[in-house]
């Protein structure tokens, strides 16, 4: 598999701490299709209390306060209804039972249980092998890189927990090797947890997507019996067996050339873009485009009144510079350097797709591939 090395500015890179940004005024949640919603109009809510459910699948309140009733906003790139819950400030949260002193102490029945309540995975738990990915899914993101620096002695008791509650036979912990703040404290810990094993991969793109990182591990011929883990899910369900606390928080990474200093922030789910950018950023202008999710592998949105929902990992805010498209030389390089072997100009192995965006950054011609251009 032909990986790639990608060239950096370092001027996007984020610093190495943790901003919060915790208390917008308003939080949107959004109503998705055969939702119900739990709560009237002016109702007061409490923090992680269920707003909105379908069938046993619950969207929580990431703050305490009051329900206003529903507005439209931009969420996953498409215009939907919202329920608008202004902020209190009092962060009072509803009251929880039944939690064990020790991970291990759940039983498999017991952890399959709080995963489907509590929504913090969806993915199969039957397997011998489990995998956890600390690698970043798109260059300059650093949200799992931060998580295992933030949370190290949590993520490692999670997965410890797990892997004797799951019955696995094998543990391994994918890290970037020059992610040197990990490296040094995982070789100092690890030793503390011996059914976990440590593998350090190179700097090269796109390994934090879940198919490219299994074949590099050799793995993606028995994916039958892999459990597979993002560094996010290890320390959701962290936060669920040690606390029933269900996910209202997240880490994303805003950077780009027209902020002035790039940042990892934790912000409440429903948090709307715009109150994170304006409360929190210092920009050099007011002409940019906005791209979410990577800048090789994201998508563009023509506006700031965007909702953070689960999926979304990072913004960008760059010039509106845009590259001028050159006739294809029918070099070829789209094709051999595509980690899963599509060839984007006639569509060969288009079904094998992940999006990574290799095709368009390696072009020479500036083909946008991701507009389905050619």
């Amino acid at each position: 598999m032909d990986l790639i090395k990608v060239k950096k500015n370092k001027k996007l890179e984020v610093s190495k701490n943790v901003y919060n940004y915790l208390n917008p005024d308003f939080i949107y949640l959004p109503y998705y299709e055969n939702y119900h919603i739990d709560v009237k109009n002016n109702e007061e809510v409490l923090k992680d209390s269920t707003i909105l459910n379908n069938d046993n699948k619950y969207i929580y309140s990431p703050v305490s306060g009051t329900v206003l009733g529903m507005t439209q906003m931009m969420v996953q790139g498409q215009k939907m209804p919202v329920v608008v819950i202004e902020n209190d400030f009092k962060e009072k949260v509803k009251k929880i039972k039944g939690v064990k002193k020790y991970l291990n102490d759940y039983t498999k029945k017991e952890l399959i249980e709080l995963i489907k309540l509590f929504k913090v995975y969806d993915g199969f738990l039957i397997g011998k092998v489990m995998i956890i990915n600390g690698i970043d899914y798109e260059i300059y993101e650093k949200n799992r890189s931060m998580i295992i620096k933030k949370y190290l002695n949590e993520v490692l008791e999670t997965i410890d927990a797990l892997y004797s509650i799951l019955e696995c036979q094998k543990c391994f912990l994918a890290i970037k090797n020059n992610d040197s703040d990990n490296v040094e404290n995982l070789i100092h810990h690890i030793g503390t947890y011996p059914n976990i094993e440590l593998e350090m991969l190179p700097d090269l793109y796109p390994l934090g997507h879940k198919e490219i990182l299994l074949s590099e591990l050799g793995s993606s011929d028995d994916i039958e019996n892999i459990i597979y883990f993002t560094i996010e899910d290890i320390y959701n369900i962290y936060n669920v067996l040690k606390r029933k606390k269900p996910v209202t928080e997240k880490l994303i990474t805003v950077s780009g050339d027209m902020i002035e200093t790039p940042k990892i922030i934790n912000v409440k789910l429903g948090t709307c873009l715009r109150d994170i950018i304006f409360n929190n950023f210092k920009l050099k202008g007011e002409d940019y485009k906005i791209i979410i999710n990577g800048l090789l592998s994201g998508y563009e949105v023509d506006t700031l009144d965007f909702i953070i929902t689960p999926d979304i990992r990072s913004i960008f805010l760059n010039t509106l510079n845009i590259k001028t498209e050159k006739r294809c030389i029918n070099c070829g390089m789209c094709h051999t350097k595509c980690p899963v072997g599509c060839d984007p100009r006639t569509g060969y192995n288009k079904t094998k797709c992940i999006g990574c965006g290799v095709c368009t950054y390696i072009c020479p011609s500036n083909t946008n591939f991701k507009k389905g251009d050619k």
